[in-house]
């Protein structure tokens, strides 16, 4: 009789469970070989890293700031990825932004067009700081100087300087001119994203959905860039490269979020109506041909398959900040569902819940074509269009 743990049934488990986030600090060893030439590199940067993180508040859940690096590195490592380079910079992906960020407070600046002015230079000056630490370092240690250029450059691709608005920085990622760069910078994003949203809890209410729509918005980018690079056949392969393991991985993390969005919703007492908004969206994909691309407001609409039109559009407004326009299709699903629902006396909150239920439910099914349909992209959003002509 075959046990349990070593059946073949019990591999593909395996093999297709959800990643989980570690909640303690790993050593370095653990996230690094130790037989590695570049091991002590590693070790030093981790060490750098961590001295600067402990200075800092705890994250949202209470969970100590350097978690995340660890756990960016960690998603890295359950991808199979070995390159110093892009394990070096997981670490310190982060570590400009959060330099700028504790200057800003430290100082009382705000987002004024000069303390923006001022925080972005800083920036500069902290690049240039890690970059002069980590030469020396290399130097005294005899490690070849070229992996410097290209720990700092990932870096500094990866962070987000104060101008630029969160669409922006991820244009200037995926229309950086080197490849090799550009796909090292990719394979950090998606387990920095797939982190942040396993970490769904930390997020106020109205957070949530926005955190899950920014992760559609990366992976629909990189799907857009891994059939542009590898082609389709590529998902087929039996062993996957780490941008195609990460892919499908942050795509997983994101469906849970939006399921888990779902139960927080129906736990407000809208059990009632959740099948009403469910088959409106079938009917919606089958009659609109669905979410196949970015589409505009219907207002003559009155069946409730109208208010899935647009859903992406409605994001959109809050990742370019144009808050009147969000709030503005917020209001008018607000006003509909009290009028469609009126029988059920629901309160505002509810509503609200209603609304982040119709959301989730959609955006969740936008998960589930990026990840299984191979050649699909939601057109119309990504970083070709018009991400790159706004700022």
């Amino acid at each position: 009789m075959v046990q349990v743990h070593k059946s073949k049934e019990y591999r593909a488990y395996q093999y297709l469970q959800h990643w989980k986030r570690v909640s303690v600090i790993l050593p370095p060893q653990k996230l690094f070989d130790p037989k590695d030439k570049h091991y002590h590199l590693f070790s030093y940067i981790y060490t750098k890293t961590k001295e600067f993180y402990d200075t800092l508040p705890l994250r949202k859940n209470g969970e100590k700031p350097f978690i995340h690096p660890i756990n960016v590195v960690y998603g890295l490592r359950l991808a199979d990825v070995k390159d110093p380079v892009i394990l070096c910079s997981g670490l310190l992906h982060d570590y400009i932004e959060e330099k700028v960020d504790f200057y800003k407070k430290k100082h009382g600046l705000g987002l004024t067009k000069n303390d923006v002015q001022v925080l972005d230079e800083y920036a500069k000056i902290v690049s240039s700081n890690l970059e002069r630490v980590i030469l020396q370092y290399c130097i005294k240690n005899k490690i070849k100087k070229d992996i410097v250029s290209d720990i700092i450059t990932i870096t500094n691709l990866l962070t987000r300087y104060k101008k630029n608005y969160y669409y922006y920085s991820i244009c200037t990622i995926f229309t950086h001119k080197n490849t090799f760069e550009k796909e090292k910078a990719i394979i950090i994003k998606l387990s920095d994203r797939m982190h942040n949203i396993l970490s769904i809890e930390s997020f106020t209410e109205p957070e949530r959905i926005y955190q899950c729509f920014k992760n559609m918005f990366t992976l629909n980018n990189v799907k857009k860039y891994i059939l542009e690079i590898y082609g389709k056949k590529v998902f087929e392969q039996k062993k996957s490269i780490p941008i195609i393991r990460l892919f499908k991985r942050c795509a997983k993390a994101t469906y849970d979020a939006f399921a888990e969005i779902l139960q927080l919703s129906r736990k407000k007492g809208i059990n009632e109506v959740t099948t009403i908004l469910q088959l409106a969206f079938r009917k919606f994909e089958l009659e609109k041909a669905g979410l196949i691309k970015v589409t505009h407001l219907d207002k003559k609409e009155m069946h409730p398959l109208g208010l899935y039109t647009g859903i992406i559009e409605k994001y959109n407004f809050r990742l370019h900040h144009k808050r009147e326009n969000f709030n503005s299709v917020q209001k008018r699903s607000h006003i509909y569902y009290q009028r469609f629902f009126a029988d059920h006396k629901f309160t505002s909150d509810q509503l609200n819940a209603i609304i982040d239920y119709k959301d989730a439910y959609s955006l969740k099914e936008v998960v589930t074509m990026l990840l299984y349909l191979p050649g699909y992209v939601l057109s119309g959003f990504d970083y070709s269009g018009m991400f790159c002509k706004m700022r």
